[in-house]
């Protein structure tokens, strides 16, 4: 018997590692930082004054048509700008007239196509 508890042991932890590697934050696609923003994972890319934010499930590109939101600059002095996001397409999202300084945290609430669904990634600027 205890021959088998060790087998049924072995086998579930050899599992649940398998699981927990294959769920994690993908690798950017795009030269960005990565958040698993719970359903979706977000991937930000920050280059001249815009921000773009492409967004995925499953390492599968979510259409990004419907999606609205709203990203959010805290500088490193505690400065706070507001700055829609809108679709661009595929699974690319852009936010425009936005200065992304080092030191910097990003917030990006996005309201998924259903229209009731929000997610937030979190982003921390180097």
């Amino acid at each position: 018997m205890n021959y088998l508890a060790r087998i049924l042991a072995v086998t579930t932890a050899a599992f649940t590692i398998n699981q927990a590697v294959a769920h994690g934050v993908p690798l950017p696609q795009h030269g960005g930082i990565m958040d698993d923003a719970g359903l979706v994972a977000v991937e930000m890319v920050a280059k001249n004054r815009t921000v773009e934010l492409f967004v995925t499930d499953d390492d599968a590109p979510v259409d990004a048509r419907n999606i609205k939101g709203v990203l959010t600059v805290t500088s490193a002095s505690g400065a706070k700008k507001e700055t829609p996001i809108a679709a661009v397409s595929g699974n690319q999202l852009r936010s425009q007239d936005v200065e992304v300084p080092p030191g910097s945290r990003v917030t990006a609430l996005l309201t998924m196509a259903d229209g009731t669904t929000k997610v937030s990634a979190r982003f921390k600027v180097q």
